[in-house]
């Protein structure tokens, strides 16, 4: 942003503007349909975080937009005279006519350029429709006056006279205009960048069409060439495209990472550009809008003084839990309160309400699950601030209060985790046997995709092919280059009898990132997180020191502790790693590099050769950890494993986690090795984890049992006869008629 960015001739252009989130149908320059706020979301004060994009202040003023009527009118017969290629448009006369209509329109609007105009005219606000603004009886309300319309706004463009939002611009359809405009601003930049497409394996006119396209409206949006475009004009551009047809589309930041446009320390990849970094504690604060001023400012402190001793993710959610889930919440339903001293009946009811989750996406309306945890939470901060008074009155002294979390409150709390822990190890017991069924099916789908596209890469279009008693018709649609189309190579389509169509090179791809992350989460016994994390140099080789024997080590980085740790690499791991690495290796001789965006801290690391990448498109990316899980649902869905009641089998990655350290301690490995291989620093946490029917007391007590049997007189343990049992009966008859119940 230019230091005299609040300087007359400057207005800033609000980027949330152009961002829609949500989900719903997609479409070409068609918006997603914004997702319903979560039920008692909107009524209970709390907003859901959005995009971390800053508006950027776009110039008002510049030679084209301050030029008069007849300047402007003058320069488009130049630029229509000057112009042979048919692309210009195929008719001259009516691009004027639209010129002229939008011109006089906009002059009843206030400001000095075109471009104020513009803004102030609040086409910048529309979308497609925005022809349906501009009434003029020279062009009337039909098809033929919208053409009209349009033609005039390329005639705009083209002489960057006004510089459109995204959003205009997303609405815009005529897009030979933008082909034109890349020939007019800078055809030397694109062509430039068609030869760097070029160069990159499988990049076809398909490709290099939406990514100039949205290089041209970063062009247009911005003013100047492609050697202008800075990282913030391309965070700005991909927060804009969100919620269109081509937001999965990020070439075109390729292109200019990639042709040195951008700064060396540009994000390696476009997604990047809009995952949000860590925020302050007054960010933190402020999301929740407290409306006291001055326990906003003892929230504030608290949160500061506690930072020093949490990591991000400790420090967000305890800001959740004292701002949103306590504070907040009183007063909601207690307007205008601005002390820390409850009465009774106020902390009672904010208990009873905090049995029930309100706020956030999911579980809306259902029963909480911990409410302990906040009760903690709340009663530290009380006991802290209590506390502080006493060494610092000046600053705390004002705040000290009756604690309204009472040990009273937290009774039931040890009963909860028994219950929580019993059910864990209840789901691990029943996984547990599944486990071999699993990976089995896991190896069978992952050889049966990679035989299907193995074989379906060899056969024509129409031909019918079978692998395993599977029959496929192999499908090359028209746009492959190898019938003559100017799509994508290397995409193997085949159908289905039933006419469903398969993308098999996508599910080969699919099933075997699952069956990879499978092998190794159940090998290792690692966090999901940890699993992201690896990479080529985690491999560490160890030589003992009296055989000389080279032990090959996986070096664990701490993704949730600070104590890394070394696990040895099975025969069985090491053959998964291999072909991991094989699979990733560039020429086979390199693992490409990336940077892995932590979504818990919000950082992003250095570039590194990280294992568990994937191919999305053209370019790599990494698999995060909510893909992982995805890709084991994918291959439970298809393997038709159930529980012994018929229910369908779920597993979670952290379950792999649960049954290696059940299956370890159980096979006899001590629970404080387990709890180092785990990277547990307390054993009790390692304890939970294991669900093992435990052998020794199961002996013990069938051998206590034998052992009074044998002790009682042998005539206790004969058949009972049937006079013994008719008196046994009618004993219970009796009773019955006794008690009034017969």
């Amino acid at each position: 942003m230019p230091a005299d960015a609040t300087a007359p001739g400057w207005a800033p252009i609000d980027v949330y503007a152009d961002v829609v989130p949500g989900i719903g149908q997609r479409g070409h320059g068609q918006r997603r349909t914004p997702a319903p706020a979560p039920t008692g979301a909107l009524e209970h004060g709390y907003q859901p975080p959005t995009l971390n994009v800053a508006p950027i202040a776009r110039p008002t003023t510049w030679a084209e937009t301050a030029a008069d009527r007849d300047t402007v009118l003058a320069s488009f017969d130049t630029l229509a005279g000057t112009r042979n290629e048919p692309g210009f448009g195929t008719d001259v006369g009516q691009r004027r006519r639209g010129l002229i209509v939008l011109l006089d329109w906009l002059a009843a609007f206030d400001g000095d350029t075109w471009q104020q105009r513009w803004i102030a005219s609040g086409l910048n606000d529309q979308g497609s429709g925005w022809t349906a603004q501009i009434t003029d009886p020279r062009i009337g309300p039909t098809s033929h006056g919208r053409a009209t319309l349009i033609g005039g706004a390329a005639a705009l463009l083209l002489l960057d006279v006004v510089r459109p939002s995204y959003r205009w611009l997303f609405g815009f359809l005529s897009h030979p205009t933008l082909a034109e405009i890349q020939r007019h601003r800078d055809p030397k930049g694109f062509a430039r960048l068609a030869e760097l497409g070029a160069t990159l394996p499988g990049f076809g006119p398909d490709d290099q069409t939406p990514a100039f396209k949205h290089l041209t409206r970063i062009l247009v949006h911005n003013g100047g060439t492609l050697a202008d475009i800075t990282v913030a004009d391309c965070r700005e551009a991909f927060a804009a495209q969100l919620g269109y047809a081509v937001q999965k589309r990020t070439l075109w930041y390729w292109l200019l990472l990639h042709a040195g446009t951008l700064d060396a320390d540009a994000p390696r990849d476009a997604h990047s550009l809009i995952k949000m970094g860590q925020r302050t504690v007054t960010e933190l604060v402020d999301g929740y809008r407290v409306e006291s001023v001055e326990v906003r400012a003892v929230l504030i402190d608290y949160l500061h003084e506690r930072q020093a001793v949490l990591d991000y993710t400790s420090l967000a959610a305890l800001a959740s839990k004292l701002v949103l889930l306590f504070w907040r919440d009183l007063e909601l339903h207690h307007p205008g309160i601005a002390s820390l001293r409850l009465d009774d009946d106020t902390a009672r009811g904010w208990k009873e309400r905090l049995r029930v989750v309100v706020h956030g996406k999911q579980r809306v309306g259902q029963r909480r699950e911990d409410p302990n945890a906040i009760l903690i939470a709340v009663r530290a901060f009380y006991t802290d601030i209590n506390h502080w008074a006493t060494e610092d009155p000046a600053r705390w002294g004002r705040w000290a209060a009756t604690n309204p979390v009472t040990g009273r409150d937290l009774i039931g709390q040890n009963k909860q985790k028994r219950r929580s822990r019993a059910r864990m190890q209840q789901r691990t017991r029943e996984l547990a046997p599944l486990l071999t069924a699993i990976v089995a099916s896991a190896d069978q789908q992952r050889r049966h995709v990679a035989e299907l596209l193995a074989v379906a890469r060899h056969s024509d279009h129409g031909e019918r092919f079978s692998v395993n008693g599977e029959t496929l018709t192999r499908y090359i649609p028209p746009a492959d280059p190898a019938r003559g189309g100017r799509g994508r190579a290397g995409m193997v389509w085949a159908d289905q009898s039933d006419g469903r169509r398969r993308n098999l090179g996508f599910e080969e791809e699919r099933i075997f990132w699952g069956w990879a992350i499978i092998e190794v989460l159940r090998h290792t016994g690692i966090r999901i997180e940890e699993l992201t994390e690896l990479t080529h140099r985690s491999f560490v080789a160890y030589t003992l020191p009296g055989s000389g024997e080279v032990i090959p080590l996986l070096q664990i980085t701490p993704s949730k502790t600070d104590r890394e740790r070394l696990l040895v690499v099975s025969p069985e791991l090491g053959e998964t790693l291999t072909t991991i690495i094989q699979r990733v290796s560039v020429g086979g001789d390199r693992v490409p590099l990336l940077r892995r965006y932590d979504h818990a801290e919000r950082v992003h690391s250095p570039p590194l050769p990280f294992l568990f990448q994937r191919r999305q498109g053209l370019v790599s990316t990494m698999i995060t950890t909510s893909q992982a899980g995805t890709l084991i649902n994918r291959i439970m869905a298809a393997s038709s494993i159930v529980h012994g009641d018929g229910s369908p089998a779920r597993i979670t990655p952290h379950d792999f986690r649960r049954i290696f350290a059940t299956e370890a301690v159980s096979a006899g490995l001590p629970v404080h090795i387990a709890a180092k291989i785990l990277g547990h620093a307390n054993l009790n946490t390692t304890q939970g984890y294991v669900a093992v029917y435990d052998h020794d007391v199961i002996e013990h007590h069938r051998a206590f049992i034998s052992r009074r049997r044998g002790q009682r007189p042998s005539d206790e343990y004969r058949n009972v006869t049937d006079t013994e049992w008719d008196e046994f009966l009618d004993h219970f008859e009796h009773r019955k008629v006794e008690l009034g119940t017969c």
